[in-house]
């Protein structure tokens, strides 16, 4: 079945075979009906001939016989007397009755029988005479052609005797009649069917000279002088015996009617009809040469060949017809199933099936770049997929503009994109990379909106950076993350890569473990307002890992981002510091400010803000007293969707900081739609306060900004006396970092509390 449903060509070829089967059995069969019915048409006619024969040969002896009585009555006196009755008989030739001498004694053909050659004497006739003389019954002459008569004639002998005694004595006289035989036989031949091709003949058996022959007319000198060939009978009796077992006497004692197949040398195969008339010694011998019969049989198999072809190729048309269907149709669906049906270009599937183009022995070297598209996904979760529909069809639209001839693109999945070019050389790599980058990170114009998006391309060769598919997949994939690092940029890869990449490959599983092995924990970094007092904290995330040991934020903390952990480890920081918080509230019966850090992934969760106020419920948090740190990034990501879950977090009281501010995109008229309590200065600017004048410069900015949004500012990474002074100049309000206490484990906050004297005004 799995074939029939494969190929449709395969059940044609199966009906083809067996119309054909069918084909060659109708021919056996109308072969036979064709041979059985010349056959038995033959066989009637052999029958009928000698039946017919059998009984005109018969009427004529009896005649004979009663003229020879009358004759013999009347002492052969008034002889015409007796024969002019018979004259008027139409298919009598002449008579004549001639002594046993071979004599004359009375012809019908001349008024003196004298002038009539001697019987005995004449070579056609001495042999039939001298039987006649000897025979009971009537015998036959030679066919032959009479002067006198100018006629053709078939004479009959029979020999009248005187009986004494009730048996026959010496002859008396001999009687012969002179049939016109062409009259006789062909007036019966012509009324039988099938006689065109019809070979009919009587034979004397024992000279085998023609008595009769239907071709005769064409040369009856020729055919009725010589005998029928001795070696032809005896090739008749010789197929007769192989078929029926039959020999020549058998045949002539029960006049059996048998049929056959026979050769002659030059004349081919005939089907012939035998049948031996024992009375009179006559063969009747009946032939068709088997080009008729076969000429018949063609005449039907090529109408059955018509139909059969006929039928054929109406059967072909519509097989082809439906194959031509189930050929689009499958063209159709491996289309579909090789090819991205938003974009047409060739997908993953496709790129697994046709590697070996690209990939054999003594195969030419190229490469495969590994193009990740940058911020795509704020255009899906902004705007809904359809607008991240279109930006696809514009990436396809410009990959395909530019990509070198002989190359294929692949969309391999999302917004994730495989090319294969034939550019080995890395000077034309990066190159051709740049291009790209440039290419797809110019805007998109989509219903008269613009998105920038960016593009980060991994780069592996074959054969120098895998032997399979796999192999460079890997390496440009690895190549690509290392792209992502600084974004809008292109690598080659390298082994160092790899090292790296399964270094965060196996922090990424260590990571997993200690979610749920509970081997993260949080340490909080003082905050100090600007006059000394301890204002509140920042909650920092920590990670001893059994195996790896202490493992730094800003090693984890990415990949926790990338892989998708990050929404789980926020939800997990909430908990946790909403449980530490709460417990030293209740030990200190004194609240103060906890800020938290909240990624870009953890905003978009749409569960997010259900989560943190069950926890808040559940520990009895005092979210009055909490502060949720964001970053720049954030509000690139999704502005429409992040500034209403902003404002509805800030009026629950629940306060808001942009941390790092000054690194990221930011613009005035942005600050001015946020509901943001507090700027925090990066450290970055904070470091170099005291040396450089653009830095300094640069935070007195960020802090007259923040005074002028009636914002809050804080500095983080105060380490030394010097930078706090400088930012008490410019008017910073709070400061956090190693000059006031490094981040503190839960009790260490407690006992660090617990022996300062704080406060928690603003």
């Amino acid at each position: 079945m799995a074939i029939i449903k494969k190929n449709i060509w395969f059940i044609f070829y199966v009906l083809l075979f067996i119309a054909t089967v069918l084909f060659f059995i109708l021919c056996y069969g109308t072969w036979n009906n064709s041979y059985t019915k010349y056959q038995t048409s033959q066989e009637n006619i052999v029958e009928l001939i000698a039946n017919t024969t059998h009984s005109l040969f018969n009427t004529y002896e009896r005649l004979s016989d009663i003229l020879g009585k009358a004759l013999l009555e009347n002492n052969l006196h008034n002889i015409h007397i007796h024969v002019e009755p018979l004259l008027n008989n139409p298919e009598m030739v002449a008579l004549g009755i001639t002594n046993p001498e071979g004599d004359f004694i009375y012809a019908t053909s001349d008024k003196d029988p004298t002038n009539i050659p001697n019987l005995l004497k004449l070579p056609e006739t001495h042999d039939s005479f001298v039987q006649a003389l000897s025979s009971e019954g009537m015998v036959f002459g030679r066919t032959y052609f009479s002067p006198p008569l100018q006629k053709w004639g078939m004479p009959i002998r029979k020999t009248i005797r005187k009986t004494i005694r009730n048996k026959a004595g010496e002859p008396q006289f001999v009687i012969t009649t002179v049939l016109k035989h062409t009259s006789t036989f062909d007036a019966l031949f012509n009324t039988l069917k099938h006689r065109h091709h019809l070979n009919l003949s009587i034979i004397r058996d024992r000279d085998l000279y023609y008595q009769y022959h239907s071709n005769g007319q064409q040369d009856y000198e020729k055919v009725y002088s010589t005998p029928f060939p001795s070696q032809t009978m005896e090739k008749l009796f010789t197929s007769i015996f192989d078929i029926y077992s039959l020999t020549p006497k058998e045949l002539k004692e029960n006049e059996l009617l048998v049929s056959f197949l026979y050769e002659q040398e030059e004349e081919g195969y005939y089907l012939a009809s035998l049948k031996y008339n024992h009375t009179y010694h006559l063969w009747t011998l009946s032939q068709t040469p088997l080009p008729v019969i076969i000429k018949d049989f063609m005449q039907k198999t090529v109408i059955y060949l018509l139909i059969f072809l006929s039928i054929g190729s109406i059967f072909f048309y519509l097989f082809r017809i439906i194959a031509r269907a189930e050929e689009e149709r499958r063209n159709e669906l491996l289309e579909q199933a090789t090819h991205d049906q938003l974009t047409f270009l060739p997908n993953r599937y496709y790129l697994n099936q046709y590697i070996h183009q690209w990939i054999y022995k003594e195969a030419l070297p190229f490469s495969i770049i590994y193009v990740d598209m940058d911020h795509f996904k704020t255009v899906n979760d902004s705007f809904g997929h359809h607008y991240g529909d279109y930006v696809l069809v514009q990436i396809a639209k410009r990959l395909n503009a530019i990509m070198p001839e002989g190359s294929l693109a692949i969309r391999y999945g999302g917004d994730e994109f495989v090319l294969i070019v034939s550019l080995i050389h890395r000077n034309e790599l990066l190159a051709f990379a740049s291009k790209l980058i440039d290419t797809l990170s110019e805007p998109y114009l989509i219903n008269q909106l613009h998105f920038n998006l960016g593009a980060s391309v991994g780069i592996a060769c074959y054969p120098e950076h895998g032997h399979n598919l796999d192999m460079l997949l890997r390496a440009s994939d690895i190549a690509m993350y290392e792209s992502k690092k600084i974004k809008n940029s292109a690598h080659i890869f390298v082994s160092e890569m790899q090292e790296g990449f399964l270094k965060n490959v196996t922090i990424e599983q260590e990571l997993r473990k200690a979610i749920n092995n509970n081997e993260l924990f949080m340490v909080y970094q003082p905050q100090i307002n600007d006059e000394g007092y301890f204002y509140g904290a920042e909650a920092l995330i920590r990670w001893n890992s059994p195996s790896l040991g202490n493992v730094p934020p800003n090693h984890f903390i990415p990949l926790a981002e990338a892989s998708g952990l990050m929404p789980k480890i926020g939800r997990l920081i909430i908990e946790m510091v909403c449980e530490d918080i709460n417990e030293i509230h209740h030990k200190l019966q004194r609240p103060f400010h906890v800020s938290i850090n909240i990624s870009v992934r953890q905003f978009m969760d749409p569960r997010f803000l259900e989560h943190m106020l069950n926890v808040f419920e559940k520990t009895q948090a005092q979210y009055l007293h909490i502060t949720l740190e964001v970053t720049e990034n954030l509000f690139i990501e999704d502005l429409q969707y992040i500034l209403p879950l902003l404002h509805k977090i800030r009026a629950m009281g629940i306060e808001i900081s942009m941390d790092d501010f000054g690194t990221g995109y930011s613009s005035l008229s942005m600050l001015r739609q946020l509901p943001i309590n507090e700027l925090k200065i990066d450290k970055s600017f904070v470091d170099a306060i005291a040396y450089d004048i653009t830095s300094a410069k640069m935070v007195q900015n960020i802090i007259t900004i923040g005074k002028n949004l009636n914002m809050h500012v804080l500095a983080e990474g105060v380490e030394t006396k010097e930078q706090k002074e400088i930012l008490s100049t410019f008017g910073c309000d709070r400061f956090q970092g190693y000059y006031f206490s490094k981040p503190l484990l839960k009790e260490d906050l407690l006992h660090f509390l617990q022996s300062q004297t704080f406060t928690c005004k603003d």
